[in-house]
């Protein structure tokens, strides 16, 4: 029987993590066992509290938080929780421990995201090395909800059809995401991780093993079955509330996907169709913009 490891790096308000937690630890899992190992990075006392009577309370949840005490590499160094190196090491160690404990896949979940029951169970169904769940997000610099994947880095489509897509259920290839990824031990073993490539500038530590995925022949598949629930900020909260009431149906997510959202996907890729650069120099400005604008929203929501 499969063995996974469910992992995450916790650094989120008590308020999210009491309805993030429980959606974990009520995976389906009919043909595979899984473990959960959270790394306990909180900041609040009561987070840090309800992380550790959590792993207190479920055999299979274990809570850990010295990495960087003594045995880290990076023991002396001072890391902020904003660090894009902080958590590239901390998801790497999670990977040498799916290796080390001979476990045959490792799920990786942000802290901020609500699964459906069935997400696991699906995903590990669908036999990818490399897979991750869909989720939809508005971010600062838009208006309409985006999902966690692109075509090209960084944050890029081809063409307005590679986000319309995504609102029907199915697996498809794409260039890059992450955030609720199921990992193979294959790929680990093959050297599939999270390390800065040092000729790639993008700050998020996505970007850095998908490109990796790529080059050593591991495509990489968003599935959109079962999207989760992203609580980017605690606003959302009663809009989880009413996602429960609906029994975590993924149908509820249609409401923010409607003909106005297509629209505006629609337009937004127009604009990006029609953008005529006159020198080197204005490619390369865009270029620098869009990095910026993708590593704000990554040290904001994550």
């Amino acid at each position: 029987m499969k063995k996974i490891l469910l992992f995450s790096s916790l650094c989120k308000p008590k308020s999210i993590l009491e309805v993030t937690l429980p959606s974990w630890i009520a995976q389906e899992n009919d043909d595979f066992v899984y473990d959960i190992l959270l790394y306990n990075d909180n900041k609040d006392q009561s987070a840090i509290e309800f992380t550790n009577d959590f792993g207190q309370k479920h055999s299979k949840v274990t809570v850990i938080s010295d990495w960087f005490k003594n045995t880290s590499s990076y023991s002396k160094h001072n890391w902020t929780q904003e660090s894009v190196e902080r958590i590239i090491y901390i998801k790497n160690r999670a990977l040498e421990i799916t290796q080390e404990k001979e476990y045959d896949a490792i799920f990786l979940v942000d802290s901020d995201l609500v699964l459906n029951p069935k997400t696991l169970q699906h995903l590990v169904g669908l036999q990818k090395d490399f897979v991750f769940e869909i989720f939809w997000t508005v971010f600062t610099d838009q208006t309409f909800a985006k999902p966690n994947c692109w075509d090209v880095h960084s944050w890029d489509y081809y063409n307005a059809q590679s986000i319309l897509k995504l609102k029907e259920p199915g697996t498809y290839q794409v260039g890059a995401g992450g955030a609720c990824t199921l990992l193979s031990t294959k790929a680990l073993n093959k050297g599939v991780n999270f390390s800065k490539i040092k000729n790639i500038p993008y700050g998020g530590e996505d970007r850095h093993i998908c490109t990796r995925a790529e080059v050593l022949g591991f495509p990489i598949y968003v599935d959109t079955h079962y999207p989760a629930f992203h609580i980017y900020n605690t606003g959302l909260l009663p809009k989880v509330e009413q996602w429960f009431l609906k029994k975590l149906s993924p149908s509820y997510f249609d409401t923010w996907l409607d003909k106005k959202w297509e629209q505006l996907v629609i337009e937004s890729q127009k604009k990006q169709e029609i953008i005529v650069f006159k020198n080197s120099f204005q490619k390369i400005k865009m270029a620098l913009y869009k990095a910026r604008r993708s590593y704000i929203n990554y040290i904001r929501y994550h």
